[in-house]
């Protein structure tokens, strides 16, 4: 079944007019934001296609075309503060620290995956699983789609820079 996916990739680049132009003739059903929290402009999209990673790859092909490479997808849901993870669970932000340094709770709380400015991120899609087996908090199961995604394009910027990648690309096949 076919259906519409919104999503927004991040480019690595600055746009100028001609670029803007281009992507609007490649790709129809997008737009272009610019985001300063991101480390580039973000295209947006809305694509028909039967699931989310068709669509997405589609998008990255597009863009690929054009010598925009996407270095990630936005995700706003799954990059969150301690702060944030307490909101969403219904819990104080000391409780989530506590549990994060391991003071409380049963340890190995997942480890930030970025700082910005002196703030410190964490992925929602590895924090819901710990806080569902270690506390037994009824989080449902995030689709991780977009952090496997993300992955991906990471290893695919990275790819020309690491030796040995055909055995990554067979440990990613086993």
């Amino acid at each position: 079944m076919i259906t519409i996916h919104e999503f927004g990739l991040v480019v690595g680049q600055r746009f100028d007019k001609a670029t803007k132009k281009a992507v609007f003739e490649q790709c129809g059903d997008a737009d272009i934001l610019i985001d300063p929290r991101n480390s580039g402009p973000v295209v947006l999209f809305s694509r028909e296609a039967e699931t989310l990673v068709d669509a997405i790859l589609s998008a990255v092909r597009d863009l690929d075309q054009l010598g925009l490479p996407a270095i990630a997808v936005r995700d706003d849901g799954d990059l969150l503060t301690l702060a944030l993870i307490a909101d969403r669970v219904g819990r104080s932000r000391e409780a989530v620290r506590l549990w994060s340094i391991g003071r409380t709770g049963p340890g190995g709380f997942p480890q930030p995956v970025q700082r910005h400015m002196g703030t410190t991120y964490y992925r929602w899609s590895q924090v819901a699983p710990w806080l569902r087996d270690r506390l037994g908090m009824p989080i449902p199961d995030n689709e991780p789609v977009l952090a496997a995604v993300n992955l991906a394009l990471q290893l695919r910027a990275m790819a020309p820079q690491v030796t040995g990648m055909d055995a990554i690309r067979a440990l990613l096949a086993a």
